[in-house]
């Protein structure tokens, strides 16, 4: 028992001088300069650039990262900070829970790339929804005789979203001056799923191809993948709403109907003895 109360006023005392020095670190950097000429810097030996004013838990956070080979994030002060705080948290949870110690380091460093992975699925699948809009606008413009080039323009940032983006970015690089093939890449910078769509018009300026029957082709296979994704989306529904009804329905239900009868059923037991 006194093991343990020392370990927990151990950890108290590191989260609150953690807690402190970042305070201290704040109003440093919020302190209001004085007027006039600054006065000399004092060199101080073994001191390392770019430490001074950084917290312990910075510092402890950079060195984790640097670990982790996360070199991009370890020059990232928030970034330090967050992982510094977690790696105390673990180091107290260590002695308490040994099997949770690691979840704090695990969710700040796992969390920054599972949310960019979640970004980009969604990004891939608004273009993929998008995707099919688009070619029609571009065939609409080609049967109107309209070039690539202007048709990119005319067309421009009026879908939105990220694919719109790239038809406003490529529309931007022909109003400057720019050649078709850097327009081009500008929308194949919006994801894999534009490449159909990339090789269709490039085909179509390099070689003077047909384009409207090509645009035919690749709104077709445009539509088909968009339904296949709709009917993924509707299949993984039913196992998404498996977890809400497992972790709050099942409960209450169980709460509410079984809870009540077994309660009822002990208590019209009889504790007296034959």
């Amino acid at each position: 028992m006194t093991a343990v109360v020392a370990t927990l006023a151990g950890a108290w005392a590191m989260v609150v001088c953690v807690v402190a020095s970042d305070a201290a670190a704040r109003a440093t950097r919020r302190r209001p300069t004085r007027r006039g000429p600054a006065p000399a810097a004092v060199p101080r030996s073994g001191t390392r650039r770019g430490t001074a004013g950084r917290s312990p838990a910075a510092a402890l956070g950079g060195a984790v990262l640097r670990l982790a080979g996360r070199r991009d994030q370890a020059a990232d002060d928030p970034a330090r900070r967050r992982t510094g705080r977690a790696a105390l948290a673990a180091g107290a949870l260590l002695p308490l829970a040994p099997a949770l110690a690691a979840v704090p380091l695990v969710l700040v460093l796992a969390g920054p790339p599972l949310a960019a992975r979640r970004d980009a699925v969604r990004r891939e699948a608004a273009v993929v929804d998008q995707l099919p809009d688009i070619v029609d606008l571009l065939a609409l413009t080609a049967t109107a005789g309209l070039p690539v080039p202007a048709a990119l323009a005319t067309i421009g940032d009026r879908p939105g979203g990220p694919l719109g983006a790239a038809c406003a970015r490529a529309g931007a690089v022909v109003r400057r001056g720019g050649t078709t093939a850097d327009a081009l890449a500008e929308l194949a910078a919006a994801g894999p799923a534009v490449r159909p769509l990339v090789d269709a018009l490039a085909q179509h300026v390099r070689y003077g191809t047909p384009l409207v029957p090509a645009l035919d082709r690749v709104g077709i296979e445009a539509r088909a993948r968009r339904r296949r994704r709709a009917e993924e989306a509707a299949r993984r529904l039913p196992v998404a709403l498996l977890f809400p009804l497992v972790l709050t329905t099942f409960p209450a239900f169980v709460l509410l109907t079984v809870v009540p009868l077994l309660a009822g059923s002990f208590g019209s037991l009889s504790l007296t003895p034959v």
